[in-house]
């Protein structure tokens, strides 16, 4: 199974849709403000916004989060937890997707899925995956299955099929409209 028909890690399409997920730095002020979201312990919030820079956050499973979706690990060479500047904050995206799309690669070489030259499902695998990890995405067990039967335009699944199996879970619910949006893309394939 040939893999040289992928996007790359700076696909603007994908780019567009992981920031739009996201949020931007302005979004994330606003979160915080407005008491949507919570900051890390540890993250002062008023400097962080004084000195322009992105601050650590609690996504929705209470998980330290900085940047565009980026899990804090303790790993990086910085304290994520101060704030992080837009410099870095764009490497940590690129890193990121570079893992997440690896991650998708793999997972549809594990579901016996060639979406070598299929972008939409690319983007799709890719984004679930910088969503809630590969790991997380791999429980999805009757989503990648009926996804790949879609794939495979077997006859057993559609695209809408996919989507629909996709929607029914946790993750859906918490994320809400980003999942519909997500899973939009997967049944205009079925178009």
């Amino acid at each position: 199974m040939t893999q040289e028909h992928w996007i790359s890690k700076d696909e603007d399409i994908l780019l567009a849709s992981i920031i739009k997920h996201e949020g931007t730095k302005q979004l994330i002020y606003q979160y915080v403000e407005s008491g949507q979201v919570k900051i890390a312990e540890g993250c002062n919030f008023v400097e962080c916004k004084a000195n322009d820079l992105w601050p650590a956050y609690l996504d929705t499973e209470g998980l330290e989060t900085v940047g565009i979706g980026h899990l804090i690990t303790n790993s990086e060479a910085y304290n994520s937890r101060a704030g992080v500047n837009d410099k870095d904050v764009i490497q940590q995206l690129a890193d990121d997707i570079a893992t997440h799309l690896n991650a998708a690669k793999s997972l549809a070489a594990a579901h016996g899925m060639n979406i070598d030259g299929n972008y939409v499902v690319q983007r799709f695998m890719t984004e679930m995956c910088f969503n809630m990890g590969a790991n997380g995405y791999s429980k999805f067990k009757n989503g990648l299955l009926k996804l790949a039967s879609a794939v495979e335009q077997n006859g057993d699944f559609s695209y809408n099929d996919a989507a629909d199996e996709h929607l029914d879970s946790k993750c859906a619910r918490q994320v809400k409209g980003r999942a519909n949006n997500m899973v939009d893309t997967l049944r205009a394939l079925d178009a």
